[in-house]
Protein backbone atom coordinates (compact mmCIF):
# COMPACT_ATOMS: atom_id res chain seq x y z
CA UNK A 1 0.00 0.00 0.00
CA UNK A 2 2.81 2.43 0.93
CA UNK A 3 4.56 1.62 -2.34
CA UNK A 4 1.42 2.49 -4.35
CA UNK A 5 0.96 5.64 -2.29
CA UNK A 6 4.51 6.84 -2.93
CA UNK A 7 4.28 6.04 -6.61
CA UNK A 8 1.05 8.00 -6.89
CA UNK A 9 2.47 11.04 -5.07
CA UNK A 10 5.64 11.07 -7.16
CA UNK A 11 3.88 10.70 -10.47
CA UNK A 12 1.05 13.05 -9.63
CA UNK A 13 3.43 15.84 -8.65
CA UNK A 14 5.75 15.30 -11.58
CA UNK A 15 3.59 16.27 -14.51
CA UNK A 16 2.69 19.94 -15.18
CA UNK A 17 -0.74 21.16 -16.32
CA UNK A 18 -1.46 21.37 -20.05
CA UNK A 19 -2.51 24.79 -21.27
CA UNK A 20 -5.90 24.93 -22.91
CA UNK A 21 -6.56 26.51 -26.28
CA UNK A 22 -9.08 29.34 -26.62
CA UNK A 23 -11.88 28.17 -28.83
CA UNK A 24 -15.57 28.03 -29.44
CA UNK A 25 -18.82 28.17 -27.60
CA UNK A 26 -20.61 24.96 -26.79
CA UNK A 27 -24.07 25.76 -28.16
CA UNK A 28 -23.46 23.82 -31.35
CA UNK A 29 -26.35 24.43 -33.67
CA UNK A 30 -26.05 23.79 -37.38
CA UNK A 31 -24.45 27.17 -38.09
CA UNK A 32 -21.83 26.78 -35.36
CA UNK A 33 -20.99 23.26 -36.54
CA UNK A 34 -20.22 24.65 -39.97
CA UNK A 35 -18.13 27.45 -38.45
CA UNK A 36 -16.06 24.86 -36.59
CA UNK A 37 -15.55 22.90 -39.79
CA UNK A 38 -14.68 26.03 -41.77
CA UNK A 39 -12.06 26.98 -39.18
CA UNK A 40 -10.59 23.46 -39.30
CA UNK A 41 -10.30 23.58 -43.10
CA UNK A 42 -8.88 27.11 -43.08
CA UNK A 43 -6.13 26.16 -40.66
CA UNK A 44 -4.71 23.65 -43.14
CA UNK A 45 -3.32 25.77 -45.98
CA UNK A 46 -2.87 24.15 -49.36
CA UNK A 47 0.92 23.78 -49.14
CA UNK A 48 0.77 22.01 -45.79
CA UNK A 49 -2.17 19.96 -46.96
CA UNK A 50 -0.21 18.64 -49.94
CA UNK A 51 2.76 17.88 -47.67
CA UNK A 52 0.65 15.93 -45.19
CA UNK A 53 -0.93 13.90 -47.95
CA UNK A 54 2.44 13.09 -49.51
CA UNK A 55 3.86 12.07 -46.12
CA UNK A 56 1.42 9.18 -45.76
CA UNK A 57 0.62 8.26 -49.34
CA UNK A 58 3.78 6.37 -50.20
CA UNK A 59 3.66 3.87 -53.05
CA UNK A 60 2.77 0.91 -50.84
CA UNK A 61 0.02 2.81 -49.02
CA UNK A 62 -1.49 3.96 -52.32
CA UNK A 63 -1.46 0.36 -53.56
CA UNK A 64 -3.18 -0.95 -50.41
CA UNK A 65 -5.70 1.89 -50.40
CA UNK A 66 -6.61 1.25 -54.03
CA UNK A 67 -6.98 -2.45 -53.23
CA UNK A 68 -9.33 -1.64 -50.34
CA UNK A 69 -11.42 0.60 -52.62
CA UNK A 70 -11.60 -2.09 -55.32
CA UNK A 71 -12.34 -4.99 -52.98
CA UNK A 72 -14.06 -3.14 -50.14
CA UNK A 73 -14.92 -2.00 -47.56
CA UNK A 74 -14.27 1.50 -48.98
CA UNK A 75 -15.98 3.22 -51.89
CA UNK A 76 -13.94 6.42 -51.89
CA UNK A 77 -11.77 8.73 -49.80
CA UNK A 78 -13.23 12.23 -49.66
CA UNK A 79 -10.75 14.53 -47.89
CA UNK A 80 -8.58 15.22 -44.87
CA UNK A 81 -10.11 15.75 -41.42
CA UNK A 82 -6.95 16.31 -39.41
CA UNK A 83 -3.20 16.02 -39.78
CA UNK A 84 -0.99 14.88 -36.92
CA UNK A 85 2.58 13.81 -36.26
CA UNK A 86 1.65 10.16 -36.01
CA UNK A 87 -1.10 9.88 -38.62
CA UNK A 88 -3.62 11.69 -40.78
CA UNK A 89 -7.38 11.20 -40.55
CA UNK A 90 -9.52 11.24 -43.67
CA UNK A 91 -13.24 11.25 -44.32
CA UNK A 92 -14.22 8.29 -46.49
CA UNK A 93 -17.36 6.44 -47.52
CA UNK A 94 -18.10 2.72 -47.30
CA UNK A 95 -19.89 0.63 -49.91
CA UNK A 96 -23.26 1.71 -48.50
CA UNK A 97 -22.38 5.40 -48.87
CA UNK A 98 -21.98 5.88 -45.13
CA UNK A 99 -19.26 8.06 -43.66
CA UNK A 100 -16.27 6.30 -42.08
CA UNK A 101 -12.97 7.61 -40.76
CA UNK A 102 -9.74 6.31 -42.20
CA UNK A 103 -6.53 6.73 -40.22
CA UNK A 104 -3.29 6.38 -42.15
CA UNK A 105 -0.16 6.14 -40.03
CA UNK A 106 3.00 7.75 -41.35
CA UNK A 107 5.96 5.50 -42.08
CA UNK A 108 8.51 7.50 -40.11
CA UNK A 109 11.62 6.34 -38.25
CA UNK A 110 11.41 9.03 -35.56
CA UNK A 111 7.78 8.19 -34.86
CA UNK A 112 8.56 4.49 -34.57
CA UNK A 113 11.14 5.18 -31.84
CA UNK A 114 8.71 6.63 -29.27
CA UNK A 115 6.13 4.01 -30.19
CA UNK A 116 8.46 1.36 -28.81
CA UNK A 117 8.10 2.84 -25.29
CA UNK A 118 4.43 1.82 -25.28
CA UNK A 119 5.02 -1.57 -26.89
CA UNK A 120 8.02 -2.79 -24.90
CA UNK A 121 6.76 -4.41 -21.71
CA UNK A 122 3.23 -4.95 -22.99
CA UNK A 123 2.63 -8.70 -22.48
CA UNK A 124 0.40 -8.80 -25.57
CA UNK A 125 3.40 -8.20 -27.83
CA UNK A 126 6.18 -10.74 -27.44
CA UNK A 127 8.28 -9.84 -30.48
CA UNK A 128 8.96 -6.26 -31.55
CA UNK A 129 10.28 -5.88 -35.12
CA UNK A 130 13.28 -3.71 -35.92
CA UNK A 131 11.99 -2.71 -39.35
CA UNK A 132 10.40 0.77 -39.24
CA UNK A 133 7.45 -0.15 -41.45
CA UNK A 134 6.69 -3.25 -39.42
CA UNK A 135 6.77 -1.24 -36.17
CA UNK A 136 4.22 1.17 -37.68
CA UNK A 137 2.07 -1.74 -38.85
CA UNK A 138 2.23 -3.23 -35.34
CA UNK A 139 1.25 0.15 -33.89
CA UNK A 140 -1.78 0.39 -36.20
CA UNK A 141 -2.75 -3.16 -35.26
CA UNK A 142 -2.35 -2.20 -31.59
CA UNK A 143 -4.85 0.64 -31.94
CA UNK A 144 -7.28 -1.65 -33.76
CA UNK A 145 -7.02 -4.23 -30.96
CA UNK A 146 -7.35 -1.57 -28.25
CA UNK A 147 -10.47 -0.17 -29.92
CA UNK A 148 -11.97 -3.66 -30.20
CA UNK A 149 -11.27 -4.35 -26.54
CA UNK A 150 -12.79 -1.04 -25.38
CA UNK A 151 -15.75 -1.19 -27.77
CA UNK A 152 -16.54 -4.76 -26.75
CA UNK A 153 -17.12 -3.73 -23.12
CA UNK A 154 -19.36 -0.85 -24.17
CA UNK A 155 -16.97 2.09 -23.85
CA UNK A 156 -17.41 5.27 -25.88
CA UNK A 157 -14.80 4.85 -28.61
CA UNK A 158 -15.14 4.67 -32.41
CA UNK A 159 -16.10 1.20 -33.60
CA UNK A 160 -13.12 -0.44 -35.34
CA UNK A 161 -13.97 -1.71 -38.82
CA UNK A 162 -10.86 -2.77 -40.74
CA UNK A 163 -7.07 -2.85 -40.50
CA UNK A 164 -4.44 -3.37 -43.20
CA UNK A 165 -0.80 -2.51 -42.51
CA UNK A 166 -0.81 1.25 -41.70
CA UNK A 167 -4.44 1.82 -42.75
CA UNK A 168 -7.15 1.73 -40.06
CA UNK A 169 -10.84 2.20 -40.86
CA UNK A 170 -13.18 3.04 -38.00
CA UNK A 171 -16.53 4.57 -37.20
CA UNK A 172 -16.88 8.22 -38.17
CA UNK A 173 -17.96 10.54 -35.36
CA UNK A 174 -19.76 13.63 -36.59
CA UNK A 175 -22.78 15.05 -38.37
CA UNK A 176 -22.73 14.04 -42.04
CA UNK A 177 -19.49 15.47 -43.49
CA UNK A 178 -18.79 17.65 -40.45
CA UNK A 179 -16.58 15.87 -37.89
CA UNK A 180 -17.26 16.20 -34.18
CA UNK A 181 -14.99 18.82 -32.56
CA UNK A 182 -12.33 18.02 -30.01
CA UNK A 183 -13.19 18.80 -26.41
CA UNK A 184 -10.35 21.34 -26.37
CA UNK A 185 -12.28 23.35 -28.96
CA UNK A 186 -15.35 23.71 -26.75
CA UNK A 187 -15.14 26.79 -24.54
CA UNK A 188 -18.12 26.02 -22.31
CA UNK A 189 -19.37 22.43 -22.56
CA UNK A 190 -22.91 21.90 -21.29
CA UNK A 191 -23.24 20.19 -17.92
CA UNK A 192 -19.48 19.99 -17.35
CA UNK A 193 -19.83 18.05 -14.09
CA UNK A 194 -21.77 15.31 -15.86
CA UNK A 195 -19.21 15.37 -18.68
CA UNK A 196 -16.39 14.95 -16.16
CA UNK A 197 -18.16 12.01 -14.53
CA UNK A 198 -18.58 10.32 -17.91
CA UNK A 199 -14.86 10.65 -18.62
CA UNK A 200 -13.88 9.43 -15.14
CA UNK A 201 -16.18 6.45 -15.62
CA UNK A 202 -14.42 5.80 -18.92
CA UNK A 203 -11.00 5.77 -17.20
CA UNK A 204 -12.28 3.43 -14.52
CA UNK A 205 -14.03 1.00 -16.86
CA UNK A 206 -11.18 1.02 -19.37
CA UNK A 207 -8.93 -0.18 -16.54
CA UNK A 208 -11.32 -2.59 -14.84
CA UNK A 209 -13.23 -4.02 -17.82
CA UNK A 210 -10.94 -3.63 -20.81
CA UNK A 211 -7.77 -4.01 -18.70
CA UNK A 212 -6.19 -1.01 -20.43
CA UNK A 213 -4.76 2.38 -19.52
CA UNK A 214 -5.18 5.06 -22.21
CA UNK A 215 -1.79 6.62 -21.53
CA UNK A 216 -2.38 9.98 -23.24
CA UNK A 217 -5.88 11.01 -22.22
CA UNK A 218 -6.67 14.73 -22.33
CA UNK A 219 -9.07 17.20 -23.92
CA UNK A 220 -6.92 16.93 -27.06
CA UNK A 221 -8.07 13.38 -27.85
CA UNK A 222 -11.67 13.39 -26.69
CA UNK A 223 -14.37 14.25 -29.21
CA UNK A 224 -17.41 16.21 -28.05
CA UNK A 225 -20.37 14.63 -29.82
CA UNK A 226 -24.01 15.16 -28.83
CA UNK A 227 -22.70 16.74 -25.60
CA UNK A 228 -20.96 13.48 -24.69
CA UNK A 229 -17.31 12.36 -24.85
CA UNK A 230 -15.95 9.91 -27.42
CA UNK A 231 -12.35 8.92 -26.70
CA UNK A 232 -9.97 8.63 -29.66
CA UNK A 233 -6.24 8.08 -30.25
CA UNK A 234 -6.11 4.92 -28.22
CA UNK A 235 -3.09 3.47 -30.05
CA UNK A 236 -0.73 4.09 -27.12
CA UNK A 237 -3.06 2.42 -24.60
CA UNK A 238 -1.23 -0.28 -22.65
CA UNK A 239 -2.22 -3.37 -20.73
CA UNK A 240 -2.70 -2.80 -16.99
CA UNK A 241 0.21 -5.24 -16.58
CA UNK A 242 2.58 -2.95 -18.49
CA UNK A 243 5.43 -1.81 -16.17
CA UNK A 244 4.48 1.86 -16.71
CA UNK A 245 0.70 1.38 -16.58
CA UNK A 246 0.31 3.14 -13.23
CA UNK A 247 2.52 6.02 -14.35
CA UNK A 248 0.32 6.51 -17.42
CA UNK A 249 -2.86 6.17 -15.34
CA UNK A 250 -1.76 8.93 -12.98
CA UNK A 251 -0.96 11.15 -15.95
CA UNK A 252 -4.41 10.54 -17.46
CA UNK A 253 -6.11 11.40 -14.16
CA UNK A 254 -4.06 14.55 -13.69
CA UNK A 255 -4.77 15.76 -17.24
CA UNK A 256 -8.52 15.32 -16.90
CA UNK A 257 -8.71 16.85 -13.41
CA UNK A 258 -6.62 19.81 -14.58
CA UNK A 259 -8.93 20.45 -17.53
CA UNK A 260 -12.10 20.46 -15.43
CA UNK A 261 -10.55 22.48 -12.61
CA UNK A 262 -9.79 25.21 -15.15
CA UNK A 263 -13.47 25.14 -16.10
CA UNK A 264 -14.33 25.76 -12.45
CA UNK A 265 -15.69 22.26 -11.84
CA UNK A 266 -15.27 20.79 -8.37
CA UNK A 267 -13.30 17.59 -8.85
CA UNK A 268 -13.03 14.56 -6.54
CA UNK A 269 -9.87 13.84 -4.61
CA UNK A 270 -7.48 12.56 -7.33
CA UNK A 271 -5.74 10.11 -5.02
CA UNK A 272 -9.02 8.56 -3.91
CA UNK A 273 -10.11 8.26 -7.52
CA UNK A 274 -6.80 6.59 -8.41
CA UNK A 275 -7.32 3.93 -5.73
CA UNK A 276 -10.93 3.52 -6.84
CA UNK A 277 -9.71 2.77 -10.37
CA UNK A 278 -7.10 0.21 -9.32
CA UNK A 279 -9.35 -1.13 -6.54
CA UNK A 280 -6.91 -0.55 -3.71
CA UNK A 281 -8.37 1.04 -0.57
CA UNK A 282 -6.47 4.00 0.81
Amino acid sequence: MEEHNNKFDEEFDEHSDDELDKDFDTDIDELQKRKIDAKRIKQIDQTKKRATIESVFDERTVFNLNKIIVNGPLERVEGIISAGKEANIYLAYDLNGKEVAIKIYKIDSNTSKWMRNYIIGDPRFKKIPRNVSKVIFLWASKEFKNLKRAYKVGLSVPRPIFIKNNILIMEYIGFESIPAPLLKDIKKPKEPTNLMNLILTFIKELYQKAKLVHGDLSEFNILYHNQSPVVIDISQAVSIHHPKAEVYLVRDIKNIFSYFEKLGVETPDPKEFYYEVIKIEN
